[in-house]
């Protein structure tokens, strides 16, 4: 076990600490040099002890005490520094742990999310966080003290008297050994106590989504139930860990009485004998009470590695687990393009439920800056051809082209850049409307007409505080129409090659939705657009159009062809037109 949690510790170093080892060598100089003073500081008192009881003719003690002042000064500059060494790593350790796990999780397709709840997430990149920082600095900052300090201070003692010395630490390595048997098993409750943490998170932040639910359907009881469920568990956890280290401590604390024992046991007789002196003694009881602190502290240190060891595994859970194709080491670059998309005999099954095929050979042609209609009845598996063209989910074989290139071998980053998609369920940011559909691009001039384009105007001139009105978590401030419609600006001012909508035009009326059309067709760089809708008028303009019916091409052709043709998309034209009619 302990050779795992080195392994583990290791690994993390190798990835973050080296680039910081500059800062960890003038570290563990700086804790050299301040426990080398401190070890040193006895053996002048020593002196200075045997000199007054000599009588002191030559004034000598007063040199002596203008030196432990210089030595004590020189520990709290050299202590000082030593903690600077250590802990800005460990900050910026955890700013750059964060990070990639940011960057990681953007990384991360729907298939991954489907497995993991939002609030294990959130733990993981928190609290298991933290504990990395811990390792990263106080807890390095701790091994090496605690290692040089007993090192220094048993070599002392041997300088002063060997066989005493070996009695003395002794005990000290009896504590260390009975403390050893307790890591397994507070390994095993760090890891409990962190898995309750992270599913008492995921329980308080859906409660927190869905709180009007619970109200509305006076399920507060329950809800505070599974709370207690889920909170006794890390309460029993955290308890357990508390009462071994509430064990482990004493016991090293034992060892440092055990120490003063053995010391005026021994060390008294010896002091009698002439064997030692007493200023040599004194000395000895000195070193002793420095290394009882970094004895102690052993027991915290324990803790600290098994939750860090345990944190770094969980973190890794999340950074290990690859996006791209494991034989792809270097993915193809993205064109900036419009891209010729071909999508030959796609099948296609969720990883929850590989069993049930939701595309069943679907094959279509879509020439660059071409629009795309698609149409079908719920669960026909339209936005599932969506997800596999964007590369949300990644196809079982090369059946997504982009210009003759596997949609799995381009960049996921590159292609994402290429991609304004548009979903069903629009998400907005608890922030101003501005932002939600800037999105972190420029504006650029764009923002303006994209605000036309998705008849935004007059909704943001009837807001308090027009583009900088903050719409509230998940857009709770707009409707569901205007939420839709933000969303579709979102996908209309970013640049792009490809554009996907997924049934977004439901959300505008005829009018807005024609001039909308009429638009994007007029688009002087008009990028590869696909279209989803259940209203028949959207998707009149486009070049082809394909009807989905149970994950299979039913029907494929322009809109003018497919209302003279029987079937699901001409039945649904003359009903949409018949309601149309005054």
């Amino acid at each position: 076990m302990l050779a795992a949690t080195v392994h583990v510790v290791l690994r993390f170093a190798r990835a973050y600490l080296t680039p910081y080892l500059p800062w960890y060598v003038g570290g563990v100089l700086a804790l050299a040099a301040t426990n080398w003073i401190a070890v040193t500081i006895p053996r002048v008192l020593a002196e200075a002890i045997d000199t007054l009881m000599l009588g002191d003719p030559n004034g000598i003690v007063y040199g002596l005490a203008g030196h432990i002042a210089l030595l004590g000064l020189a520990v709290m500059v050299t202590r000082s520094v030593s903690r600077i060494a250590f802990f800005t790593p460990g900050r910026l350790v955890e700013a750059q742990v964060k990070t990639d796990l940011f960057n990681r999780l953007l990384r991360h397709q729907p298939t991954f999310y489907a497995d993991w709840p939002t609030g294990d997430l959130v733990s993981r990149t928190s609290s298991d966080v933290n504990f990395v920082r811990l390792l990263a600095g106080f807890g390095a900052l701790q091994v090496c003290n605690a290692t040089l300090a007993i090192a220094l201070v048993a070599t002392q003692m041997v300088n002063i008297a060997p066989g005493l010395a070996i009695w003395v630490v002794l005990p000290v390595a009896l504590g260390l050994a009975f403390a050893l048997l307790f890591i397994r098993r507070m390994f095993q409750l760090v890891h409990e106590m962190q898995a309750a943490l992270a599913a008492l998170s995921d329980l308080i932040l859906s409660s927190y989504q869905g709180v009007a639910t619970i109200q509305a359907f006076n399920a507060g009881d329950a809800f505070y139930d599974r709370f207690e469920k889920h909170n006794q568990q890390h309460l029993r956890a955290s308890l357990l860990r508390a009462q071994m280290r509430a064990a482990i401590g004493p016991v090293l604390a034992l060892t440092g009485s055990l120490n003063v024992f053995l010391l005026l046991y021994l060390g008294g007789p010896m002091a009698i004998r002439g064997e030692i002196s007493a200023g040599e003694l004194i000395a000895f009881t000195m070193l002793i009470a420095y290394v009882s602190g970094p004895l102690r502290s052993i027991s915290f240190l324990l803790a600290i590695f098994k939750q860090s060891q345990a944190a770094i595994e969980r973190v890794n859970e999340i950074m290990d687990p690859e996006i791209e194709r494991p034989d792809l080491p270097n993915p193809i670059a993205a064109s900036a393009e419009a891209p010729h998309i071909t999508v030959d005999g796609l099948s296609f099954s969720y990883p929850e439920a590989p069993e049930d095929q939701v595309l069943s050979d679907v094959t279509v042609d879509i020439p660059a800056h071409s629009t795309l209609g698609i149409f079908g009845p719920t669960g026909s598996g339209k936005t599932t051809l969506l997800r596999c063209i964007a590369r949300l989910y990644n196809p079982d074989s090369p059946s997504v082209r982009f210009d003759g290139t596997d949609v799995r071998e381009i960049d996921l980053d590159g292609l994402r850049e290429q991609i304004a998609y548009v979903p069903q369920r629009a998400f907005l940011f608890s922030e101003s409307v501005r932002h939600n559909i800037l999105l972190g691009t420029e504006d650029n001039g764009r923002l303006d007409k994209v605000i036309e384009l998705a008849a935004l105007g007059p909704d943001i001139a009837a807001l308090p505080n027009g583009l900088d009105t903050e719409v509230g978590e998940t857009g709770v401030m707009l409707s569901g129409g205007q939420r839709q419609r933000t969303a579709l600006a979102r996908g209309l001012v970013r640049p792009h090659g490809l554009l996907i909508l997924d049934d977004v035009l439901s959300a505008v009326d005829h009018k807005t939705e024609a001039q909308l059309l009429a638009s994007m067709r007029s688009s002087a760089k008009r990028p590869t657009t696909i279209i989803v809708a259940n209203r028949i008028s959207a998707l009149a303009h486009a070049d082809q159009i394909v009807v989905l019916e149970e994950g299979r091409v039913t029907a494929i052709g322009p809109h003018d062809q497919l209302i003279h043709t029987p079937g699901i998309y001409r039945d649904t034209w003359d009903r949409q037109r018949e309601g149309e009619q005054p």
